[in-house]
């Protein structure tokens, strides 16, 4: 399994979302009560399904009303209550501050967001030549890899031509925390607290965050297990401390100051100036978006912007090693809301869904009309039907069985859910098929196989031509661990000639001990393998990242 801290437009808990609640209706139209009460069942809810330990959610309205709710505890093993002073860290959500704060210092006339960055930042690990600008960068369309160390031997490498693909890099917004360092001539953090948090009465925000700060906060938790795929009900255990200062996401801050933001974006959105930056500047800063890898949104400025129902929402996310947090704002009338919970963004949940039915609620509210119903918790899984049968690799076999709501798998006679985590992929906590996804492949209505890891589970009858094995890539595989907790584990496997990291991410080999990450053509991840005894590498390097091998 590689983990990927770029997986933030999706996510397996928040995208499995369906419907178990109805939101009341109330014939005469919605009193704020009603939608605030509203809010906090479905917040509830969010706590029991999902089984997050910890959450805060702060809303606010343009009349100057605003509010705070919790959930669970800052420590559930202590159960000790969260207070309006306890931190959460709001990950990449700070990227749109680092881009408020570049705004301003082009707003004074240091730089234009149009400047190249090897111009502005001689020092900058790119090559003389790059035609990377400021904008490229805050909008991840500049070519660079997504999670690379800034600093690797021979620096920084582009795979295309700036604003030619959109590939979400935190490298990028690191790069960009050195410029604005070097513009303003501070510390980030300093940065952001004189440029920002103060004015803005952010007065319980870090823009860095230390371990001298760590019992501010609540307690994260992660999957006790983190060598396997995460599935819903996977046991937790706290969360170890990282230390983060750099521009991709290094502020905690507390759902109270959180609603000040708010505010504050949607004051820059309305052309009423915010983000210390004029109405003029305000505009640009929250109108610019180009398309990314997703229909239904584009992003511009650390924002993402997406639209429903006719209305237009600023919204972004934020994952960290042992929190995850979301936002939206509706441009239009100045609704907004916050939630940031404490389970490890590798488990792939975003509060995003009950951000977004706050918004919702409370403008149903505001307009006088009926409460909408909030996302269910359950999605049907699309296309469930084709999926049921049975599947078999080598002498071993599992059977696809249930509803569109409720698909198991049955495997030596004992049976356990299956979790759609989008597309054909799929994960259980059964003890046979827990260590890698499932991928099916479909034809013609219905799944005719499913990858897992080595293996590809044939559905008996179905004409499936198999690749032959490569028994020259054998080397290569092998469990490959880095000991930060934002890398984990990546199990690198054979099939079908190819070599996969887990079982839905191939390398493609283009050249002599190097390798393309991902189908894309374009994608400038890469990897290679080094240090190699008796001919098996003890080293697996990704985009600069290394990973030591560890199998048992």
């Amino acid at each position: 399994m590689l983990i990927s801290r770029r997986a933030f437009t999706g996510g397996a808990l928040s995208a499995a979302l369906g419907s178990q609640l109805a939101a009341p209706a109330l014939a005469q139209g919605s009193s704020r009560a009603a939608a605030l009460a509203a809010i906090r069942a479905y917040g509830e809810a969010h706590l029991r399904h999902f089984g997050l330990p910890g959450m805060t959610l702060g809303v606010t309205a343009p009349d100057g009303f605003s509010n705070v709710m919790n959930f669970g505890f800052a420590d559930r093993e202590a159960r000790t209550p969260i207070t309006p002073d306890t931190f959460f860290q709001i990950g990449s959500i700070s990227k749109s501050f680092t881009a408020a704060l570049l705004h301003q210092f082009a707003a004074e006339g240091r730089f234009k967001l149009s400047d190249r960055i090897v111009t502005l930042l001689p020092q900058a690990p790119l090559p003389k030549d790059s035609a990377i600008e400021v904008q490229h960068l805050l909008d991840h369309v500049a070519g660079i890899p997504g999670d690379a160390p800034l600093f690797v031997p021979g620096g920084l490498w582009t795979a295309y031509a700036p604003g030619a693909h959109w590939l979400y890099s935190n490298t990028g917004y690191e790069l960009l925390g050195l410029l604005a360092q070097h513009v303003g001539g501070k510390p980030l953090d300093r940065l952001f607290a004189e440029r920002l948090f103060m004015p803005l009465g952010m007065r319980r925000t870090r823009g860095a965050i230390v371990a001298a700060d760590r019992l501010l906060y609540a307690q994260g938790y992660q999957a006790a297990d983190d060598q396997v795929p995460f599935v819903r009900g996977t046991p937790l255990a706290p969360a170890a401390w990282v230390n983060t200062t750099t521009a991709a996401g290094s502020i905690a801050s507390t759902a109270g100051d959180m609603v000040h933001y708010l505010r504050t974006l949607a004051s820059a959105a309305q052309g009423r100036g915010g983000m210390g930056l004029g109405p003029k500047q305000g505009l640009a800063y929250t109108g610019h978006s180009v398309p990314s890898d997703s229909p239904q949104m584009t992003y511009g400025n650390g924002l993402m912007h997406v639209s429903s129902g006719g209305r237009r929402y600023l919204h972004h996310t934020g994952g960290m090693v042992s929190f995850s947090s979301a936002f939206h704002v509706d441009t239009g009338n100045g609704v907004g809301a916050f939630a940031s919970s404490t389970i490890s963004a590798f488990a792939e949940y975003r509060p995003r869904d009950l951000t977004f039915f706050a918004v919702q609620a409370l403008t149903a509210a505001a307009d006088g009309k009926s409460l909408p119903a909030p996302p269910p918790l359950e999605r049907p899984v699309a296309h469930a039907p084709e999926y049921v049968g049975t599947y078999s690799a080598g002498g071993r076999s599992f059977t696809v069985g249930g509803t569109a709501s409720d698909l198991t798998l049955t495997s030596n006679g004992r049976e356990a859910a299956l979790e759609s985590v989008g597309g054909d992929m799929f994960r259980t906590l059964h003890p046979d098929f827990r260590k890698f996804t499932l991928l099916f492949d479909r034809s013609a209505g219905k799944a005719v196989s499913a990858a897992w890891g080595p293996d590809t589970f044939v559905r008996p009858g179905a004409a499936v031509r198999m690749p032959r094995s490569d028994p020259a890539l054998a080397r290569f595989t092998g469990t490959y661990v880095n000991d930060s907790p934002w890398w984990g584990t990546s199990v690198i496997v054979e099939r079908g000639g190819q070599l996969w990291v887990g079982t839905e991410t191939p390398l493609i080999r283009t050249g002599d001990n190097q390798w393309r990450v991902g189908d894309e053509r374009w994608s400038p991840e890469r990897a290679s393998f080094a240090n190699f005894v008796d001919g098996k590498p003890q080293t697996f390097i990704f985009s600069g990242v290394e990973f030591a091998r560890q199998d048992v």
